[in-house]
């Protein structure tokens, strides 16, 4: 348990030439909850300012050699938030303003005084004080944040900096690589699909969920066969982006995300454009990836597009995208439901969503109640009953979501030895769903 640490005790100073007002002061203060500093001369009282913290000073105004407007005065220099009181025994209004004015006085009492009256503006002083001195510490605090919060972007600047070399190496390699099997496009596409499975932050399952049903949403919207099979890739490939993202970034969920942050993750679909921009016969994958945060209602990124001048691959894979986002518990911290993240959807549709497309996916999950997901696991033949000139009518994919072969490959006798070969190694089951 911590121990909260007291605040030091208030002084409070009386100034006045005369002993017994000075006794009589004593005797009005005493029993409160602060300490009593007596001075009979300005020069004494200033003494005991230089070595002492003092919260309210109460001086008479008419002493020998150093007034008490004067002594005020020099006491503002020397402890500029001490509150200050003025007595005056004479009813000269142009004296007592000039004090005021002179001393920097903040209230000011005729003797004789008002014991209550004189109490309550000591803890009216003692109140000021303690406002100005919390005033400072949240100053001295702000000034600290803001020093701490610049050197934290002067960091984060640095990361960028690092990051973008890092990405500029990446987007070489892969340049260098398309430059020279430009094409052998679906081996590099496969290629992709495992750096991004492998990559402990993201998931191939994800990514697999999320082209599936963009293919089913893109098939129920009756587009044609190459426009659909463009839409399932663009939903496989939606995250390529975040390749370049930090760690404490990639694991930190797409909710907890403001400011800054989360600008700089909306912009993973533009990094996939650098990526892939010299493959350009994958361009109209490229543009729905691109396009996947326009809002419908035009406050999305990077155009700004809305409504139907999005393309609508890029509507169909937002709804796909959220829709599986919702149930991976990546922009909602609960679990849910197909038809709760339905209706999560639901309601921002006309604004983030096409409410066409969320029409479609109401009707999807109606007809299967359960949205398809990736490959069930356990359909398809083990590797010792497959057979040479078996062709695949499905994507091979091992225990961690990697691709080990494509759709449509033809098995051969140097096939099954490789799987055999990695069965041993790694002792699991794989299924090979064959036409």
């Amino acid at each position: 348990m911590t121990q909260v640490e007291s605040e030091p005790q208030a002084t409070v100073l009386c100034v006045d030439d005369e002993p017994s007002i000075l006794k009589s002061l004593q005797r009005l203060f005493m029993g409160k909850s602060f300490n009593i500093q007596l001075a009979t001369s300005g020069a004494a009282a200033l003494e005991i300012m230089a070595k002492t913290p003092v919260q309210v000073i109460i001086s008479d105004m008419r002493m020998p050699q150093m007034n008490g407007a004067q002594f005020l005065s020099e006491a503002a220099k020397l402890q500029p938030n001490s509150y200050r009181i003025l007595m005056t025994g004479y009813a000269d209004l142009a004296s007592t303003v000039a004090a005021i004015n002179i001393g920097k006085i903040h209230r000011y009492v005729q003797k004789p005084w008002d014991n209550t009256e004189l109490l309550a503006l000591v803890d009216e002083g003692l109140h000021y004080f303690r406002l100005l001195t919390a005033n400072k510490l949240l100053t001295a605090k702000v000034a600290k944040q803001n020093r701490q919060l610049k050197e934290l972007n002067h960091n984060l600047e640095q990361l960028v900096e690092q990051r973008t070399n890092q990405l500029i190496r990446t987007i070489n390699q892969v340049k260098s690589l398309l430059a020279d099997r430009e094409t052998e496009n679906n081996a590099i596409l496969e290629v992709l699909y495992n750096i991004i499975s492998i990559n402990p932050q993201l998931s191939g399952d994800y990514a697999r969920c999320v082209a599936k049903t963009s293919l089913e949403l893109a098939q129920m919207a009756k587009l044609d066969e190459d426009l659909c099979h463009t839409i399932e890739q663009a939903g496989l490939y939606c995250e390529l982006g975040k390749l370049s993202f930090s760690t404490t970034l990639l694991e930190k969920p797409m909710h907890k995300m403001v400011g800054a942050e989360l600008n700089s993750y909306l912009k993973h679909p533009q990094l996939a454009e650098d990526i892939l921009r010299p493959a350009v016969h994958l361009q109209p994958m490229i543009e729905v990836i691109v396009h996947q945060y326009e809002k419908f209602n035009g406050d999305g990124e990077p155009a700004q597009l809305s409504g139907r001048t999005i393309p609508v691959g890029s509507r169909i894979l937002a709804v796909a995208r959220d829709f599986w986002g919702l149930l991976f518990k990546q922009l909602n911290p609960r679990d849910m439901s197909h038809d709760e993240a339905y209706e999560f959807l639901k309601r921002q549709q006309g604004n983030s969503y096409d409410p066409d497309v969320i029409a479609l996916l109401a009707e999807l999950i109606k007809r299967n109640k359960k949205v398809a997901q990736a490959e069930p696991s356990n359909e398809g033949l083990t590797v010792d009953q497959v057979s040479v000139g078996m062709k695949l009518k499905r994507n091979l994919y091992n225990s961690r979501q990697m691709l080990m072969l494509p759709k449509g490959h033809v098995i051969s006798q140097e096939t099954i030895d490789k799987l055999n070969l990695y069965l041993t190694k790694h002792r699991e089951v794989l299924r090979l769903v064959v036409e």
